[in-house]
């Protein structure tokens, strides 16, 4: 099993098992976790694009992945589904502030999820040079 759970601390552990049961059990609106049943790390989303955004009626799959430093270091974010935005690398990497310079240990999963929804597809901050590469002279 290529997995970070064994780097992670038993208490980070049961933190995120429950954090990712409560999750699955009632997510928030417009958002789906599906977790992978051999390594608790790597979490794979759905998100329902926002109303009002040009995302609305899409459904865009991304995943999550929590490195052995989780929680101090925040989870790495990534659309699966391509997508055309300033804010997400030709990889996929997802660049917000809450995964980057706004990521403390208090944060949880869920607030990612929410910040991604909110932030990413409503287009928060188009300036997130890593992430926009060639279409950040548009902004």
């Amino acid at each position: 099993m290529n997995s970070n759970v064994e780097n992670l601390p038993p208490h980070i552990i049961r933190l995120v098992y429950k954090e990712v049961t409560t999750l699955t059990a009632d997510p928030p609106d417009g958002i789906k976790v599906f977790p992978n049943e051999e390594d608790l790390t790597d979490l794979q989303v759905t998100i329902e694009g926002p109303e009002g955004t040009p995302y609305a009626g899409g459904l865009f799959r991304m995943k999550l992945l929590l490195g052995k430093d989780f929680p101090a270091s925040p989870p790495k974010g990534y659309f699966l589904t391509k997508i055309f935005h300033p804010n997400v690398g030709a990889n996929g990497e997802i660049c917000v502030n809450v995964l980057k310079r706004d990521w403390t240990a208090e944060l949880g999963i869920r607030h990612v999820l929410l910040g991604t929804w909110v932030r990413a597809l409503v287009w928060e901050d188009p300036t997130c040079r890593g992430a926009t590469g060639p279409v950040s002279h548009n902004y």
